[in-house]
């Protein structure tokens, strides 16, 4: 597989990475958003296999992730920067429209990118999804403590010791949560990044206008998933009208690494029935 490793220049001046492979002519290309904490590798085994299919793909390294610009400050991770970003970089691609992909907080971004820019997309997948702030951060006053906390700890903490990115074992189970992880995401992303980058998901709510969303949209949920809770994904999910809903038994929060092949099947049986 030939991949071409890019780089680009967002808006405020953060450099960005990505990766595209070429495929068959006529096949929609594939643009994918990874979580926090991650970087585009984790992409992998779902990425390959769909290549394989003859899909051309773009996959990015979000900005704080990977071989991207790691800014320091707070404002450099507002939700219109993470927007401006992917679109400068379907500009660079001459891409007009794009089935575009998100996992955890990329497929926040990615339902975000959708409600701003609906002319620039042609269908939407949203794997693991977020649809509301945990629990225990929905309250003003809680939120109000946590964006001034994880600040604080922000600008206290250490430059990335070692920017690149995370190879994901194949055969590994992947829990929910992992001290392993952890550790891994802030070795290459910083204590700073992996915050400002968190702190993003204090601020999700259900008042986003999901009626908007496009009709051509596929949801992929595990029904064991510790962190987006299915229960709040079927009430998201029945307000974008026409959207369809796959469930992966036993899947968790990382369904894209613990049950590639069944993404792959869902999201090939979704791009061909449409």
């Amino acid at each position: 597989m030939d991949i071409d490793r890019k780089t680009t220049l967002s808006p405020d001046g953060q450099k960005l990475y990505y990766e595209t492979t070429k495929g068959v002519s006529g096949k929609p290309v594939l643009f994918f958003l990874h979580g926090v904490g991650g970087d585009l590798d984790a992409w992998r085994f779902v990425k390959d296999e769909l290549v394989s299919h003859g899909f051309p793909t773009i996959a990015m390294d979000l900005r704080g992730h990977g071989l991207s610009g790691h800014p320091r400050s707070a404002g450099s991770y507002e939700m219109r920067h993470l927007i401006a970003d992917v679109v400068q970089i379907l500009d660079q691609e001459q891409q007009v429209k794009v089935i575009l992909i998100g996992h955890s907080f990329g497929a926040v971004l990615a339902y975000h990118f959708a409600l701003k820019n609906p002319d620039k997309i042609d269908k939407l997948i949203l794997i693991s999804p977020l649809f509301s702030s945990p629990s225990y951060l929905r309250r003003p006053i809680a939120k109000k403590l946590a964006h001034k906390s994880i600040n604080l700890m922000a600008k206290l903490s250490l430059k990335p010791i070692r920017v690149g990115h995370s190879k994901y074992p194949v055969g590994k189970f992947h829990k929910d949560y992992e001290w392993t992880g952890l550790i891994r995401t802030i070795l290459r992303n910083s204590l700073n990044n992996y915050l400002l980058s968190s702190k993003l998901m204090i601020d999700i709510n259900d008042s986003q206008p999901l009626e908007q969303l496009p009709e051509k949209t596929l949801i992929i949920a595990g029904d064991q998933d510790t962190i987006a809770l299915l229960s709040e994904t079927k009430n998201a999910q029945a307000r974008i009208h026409g959207s369809k809903l796959e469930v992966i038994a036993g899947g968790n929060h990382v369904v894209i690494l613990n049950n590639a092949n069944e993404v792959v099947s869902l999201m090939v049986d979704f791009l061909s029935s449409l």
